[in-house]
């Protein structure tokens, strides 16, 4: 029995290195590597997906089965709350940097949106400023935030236009054809000239460092321009000054030190000289910590199924996937923050075994605990994933690969859901 018990003890360990050793493989790779946005954008999805079949077939059937609809909601309310509050107290202290939605946000509200209201930024903006106060709300309403890369192409010389953007932070570059054209910063606006004349666009616009912008759809472009006259007349002005720029840069020859757009794009010093900053002032201990606390409802989840269901079920599975792209993308964000690749590379590693020894202590609650006991651990896990998938993974995924991304996580739910029901 002593055995049985100790072999049962050293199989959650394993495990628990099994569904984490994917974050030390998104290191690795992050470390040489970037990946596409789309491709991130599926796996982080589909891992959602498998993820929450797992638990409502793993975790909730097992709560509701054993301790009833009252544990079962209490504990998942419960392990929401505890996620979130203790999540943005890691937060303020420094982990922010552990993930990239929470440092770009970070990154955003220390460079401009200090009042966290876009319609007072609007207000100050050179090309919004001379809009009355109600078409500013109005502006504000229908514009969406969108993150960019370095390097990532945002609009493409020749192809139809679908929005129209308003630069809050970083810069990029204007080129025709191949030549370097002008360089957009803060405040600047880009991609109206198309959906004013129905043509293709007419320049390829690439961000040089990472950005927040603000796009407004075709739509919603033609909605608010037949709305507010304001509006068409600062566009038309600003139609009219980039026309005589286009005449003039055809008139004159190209600088000497035109770029072509296949050329890496060095990263500007701007969204650099934020994030290092804010990265000195994170302790490292904080996004250790962070980094810990975003995988101890899983490991602990996967103890205590191992009396269960040694070496299987999609549980340990849907956290194999999820925790990759994860891993991935933050150590991507740690990289862009200035943080070395050998710190990288020992946070992840050090919480891929800190996994295996959280994953013993769920065992050890599975084991000597009551069923009670057991059933409100499970349940408070529960919501602690859901907590982490909807205010992390999931929107993670949308804002890097739009609403395809729901392809793959009606996928990734319906492959969970077959692992799972196979042995129920």
């Amino acid at each position: 029995m002593l055995r049985t018990v100790e072999n049962l003890a050293l199989t959650a360990f394993l495990q628990g290195i099994l569904g984490a050793s994917s974050m030390a493989l998104g290191a690795l790779i992050a470390v040489a590597w970037q990946p596409g946005r789309k491709f991130l954008a599926a796996v982080m999805a589909f891992g959602s997906g498998t993820l929450m079949a797992a638990i409502a077939l793993e975790i909730a059937t097992a709560v509701h089965r054993s301790a009833g609809v009252f544990v079962l909601v209490g504990g998942f309310l419960l392990g929401g709350v505890l996620f979130i509050s203790l999540s943005k107290y890691i937060d303020e202290h420094g982990g922010f940097l552990r993930k990239p939605a929470v440092s770009r946000r970070y990154v955003v509200e220390h460079k401009i949106l200090e009042s966290h209201e876009l319609v007072d930024y609007l207000a100050h903006s050179e090309v919004m400023n001379a809009l009355p106060e109600h078409e500013r709300h109005q502006l504000a309403g229908l514009l969406t935030p969108h993150h960019a890369y370095p390097r990532e192409v945002l609009c493409r010389e020749g192809e139809q236009g679908d929005y129209f953007y308003l630069i809050a932070v970083g810069e990029a570059d204007v080129y025709k054809g191949e030549t370097w054209v002008n360089r957009l910063t803060s405040g600047d606006i880009f991609g109206e000239m198309s959906l004013l004349t129905g043509e293709p666009r007419s320049a390829t616009v690439v961000a040089v460092t990472a950005m927040e912008l603000y796009q407004l759809d075709k739509e919603n472009f033609a909605q608010i321009l037949g709305q507010s006259p304001h509006l068409a007349l600062v566009l038309s002005r600003k139609l009219a000054r980039r026309l005589q720029s286009a005449t003039d840069f055809e008139q004159r020859s190209p600088p000497a030190d035109s770029l072509s757009v296949l050329e890496p794009l060095v990263e500007g010093d701007n969204d650099r000289q934020v994030l290092a900053k804010l990265a000195q002032s994170s302790a490292p201990m904080a996004i250790l910590v962070g980094t810990l606390f975003d995988n101890i409802p899983e490991a602990m989840v996967i103890g205590m199924n191992t009396h269960i269901t040694p070496w299987g079920g999609a549980f340990l599975f849907a956290v194999f996937i999820a925790n990759f792209p994860e891993a991935l993308s933050s150590s991507f964000g740690m990289k862009q923050a200035g943080i070395a690749n050998g710190r990288i590379l020992a946070l992840w590693f050090g919480a891929v075994v800190a996994s295996g020894l959280i994953a013993m202590v769920g065992y050890s609650i599975g084991q000597s605990g009551t069923l009670l006991l057991v059933a409100v651990a499970q349940a408070i896990a529960g919501g602690g994933i859901i907590a982490m998938l909807a205010s992390t993974m999931m929107p993670e995924a949308y804002e890097l690969g739009g609403s395809s991304v729901a392809y793959a996580t009606i996928i990734g739910f319906l492959v969970g859901f077959l692992i799972s029901a196979s042995h129920l």
